[in-house]
């Protein structure tokens, strides 16, 4: 597993790649003090995941998500790593495509765990995070509203449940009795139909429209 983390501040960065560098898999710790550093080592060599913070010099976290979400790197995840747990941070990122997002103050395991997760595809948000995301999420959708192009199919209803529930690909499937493969499919269809960004934006719909309810 190889790791970028780009972060401006010198001492964290070295920190957390000496301690990351000791996690089972993790072969390569890659270093950024800026965005356009991460654009430039993208063109040399491709991480498993970017550890991105947002205030960054030159180019800033949420500029070089949108830079690699848009360019010939979308495939390369991106987890938010930074102090912020404020709106005006967390939905620019929401929106840029993040797959994750941490704060700073997470252990190491945490992190690790995240790192685990969205390499296979799918996404993590510490729970401070989730419930300030949720609740911005929320009050837009009231404001704006998605997009709904079509309606879900029954089967599509009971994987966006499941998504509610946190389960993940692998575990949908296996009580599906299907692939990953294709649930991963649904998944991208659910997201298309709804109009929304990711899992957070999954939920924000599905307690809106009864599908999912909070028990």
């Amino acid at each position: 597993m190889i790791i970028l983390i780009a972060d401006d501040h010198v001492v964290f960065r070295e920190g957390l790649s000496a301690l990351l560098l000791q996690m089972p898999k993790v072969k390569e710790v890659m270093e950024a003090s800026n965005g356009n550093e991460v654009l430039a080592i993208l063109k040399k060599k491709k991480p498993d995941v970017i550890l991105m913070d947002i205030s960054m010099p030159e180019m800033d976290g949420i500029e070089t998500t949108r830079a690699v979400k848009k360019g010939e790197f979308t495939s390369v995840p991106v987890i938010a790593l930074t102090m912020f747990n404020r709106s005006q941070d967390i939905l620019p990122l929401h929106d840029a495509g993040v797959n994750g997002y941490l704060l700073k103050e997470s252990s190491i395991s945490e992190i690790y765990k995240a790192i685990s997760l969205v390499i296979k595809g799918e996404e993590y948000y510490c729970e401070p995070v989730k419930k300030v995301l949720l609740k911005s999420l929320m009050e837009r959708e009231k404001a704006e509203g998605f997009a709904k192009k079509e309606q879900l199919t029954n089967r599509e209803k009971e994987i966006l449940v499941m998504i509610c529930k946190e389960l993940s690909t692998e575990e949908i499937a296996q009580q599906l009795f299907v692939s990953p493969l294709t649930i991963n499919n649904h998944r991208r269809n659910i997201l298309f139909k709804t109009g929304a960004k990711n899992v957070a934006g999954l939920v924000v719909y599905a307690l809106k429209h009864g599908i999912y309810r909070v028990e």
